[in-house]
């Protein structure tokens, strides 16, 4: 039978460990889809070392397992004379490991719109960065918008791998009190349903923008449209 007292005694801890993760992952997207919009303009770069550095820097996070890049994060910095806290540590670990998807996430959004939007921007006067500005990110971003949901809630799950190096993030509290209690079963219901929790609203909350974002996109089907507006904005 479920032990029901677990939940009163124990469910405060348990959700201090849910707000230690729900902070270590809005900073790490914070942190992380920025760098990955970085990354993912220098892979496309037409200056080689740029495009370089950007693809070894995904090709190696994508190509590693999360826990021994935070093993390398956590064990290996303080050689260099960097030392942080288990938390900061987790989140650069996460926001390094996911930029590494959003950036091939992104660049394939930029790919899939039509080249010829490009070509006319440039064919006006526009500079590369303004028809990227004005042009094609904006186009973007009802394309991306499913996979980097896609990406977020995988981040999500994926920090409890940040257990392993003793940041009491939400799986690493439901550790703690199972170890107290000897009752895995109700523990780990509350740290399921919590995961189950933060990754549904955050799902419900980007359904709801990328069909706003679908709707504005539907609104500029074609090149023209764009241009003439820039032209009158005189950009």
């Amino acid at each position: 039978m479920l032990e029901y007292q677990i939940f009163f005694d124990y469910g405060p801890m348990i959700l201090l460990g849910f707000w230690l993760t729900l902070k270590i992952v809005v900073c790490a997207i914070a942190l992380g889809i920025p760098l990955g919009l970085f990354l993912a303009l220098g892979r496309r770069s037409n200056f080689k070392i740029i495009s370089f550095i950007s693809t070894s820097f995904i090709e190696l996070f994508r190509n590693t397992p999360f826990i021994i890049q935070v093993f390398l994060f956590y064990y290996v910095l303080p050689f260099y004379g960097l030392r942080l806290s288990a938390e900061y540590v987790g989140i650069l670990a996460l926001a390094a490991f996911g930029s590494a998807y959003f950036a091939e996430i992104i660049r394939a959004g930029i790919d899939a719109v039509p080249k010829g939007q490009l070509e006319s921007a440039r064919a006006i006067g526009m500079t590369d960065w303004q028809a990227m500005k004005n042009i094609i990110l904006p186009q973007t971003i009802s394309i991306v918008l499913p996979p980097l949901t896609n990406q977020t809630l995988t981040l999500i799950k994926e920090s409890a791998v940040l257990s392993t190096i003793t940041v009491h993030e939400l799986t690493m509290t439901g550790l703690m009190v199972q170890g107290e209690t000897f009752r895995p079963f109700e523990v780990f219901i509350m740290v399921a349903l919590l995961y189950w929790a933060l990754n549904e609203t955050i799902a419900t909350i980007m359904r709801k923008l990328e069909k706003k974002f679908s709707k504005n996109r539907k609104k500029i089907e074609t090149t023209k449209p764009i241009i003439k507006n820039l032209q009158r904005k005189g950009l």
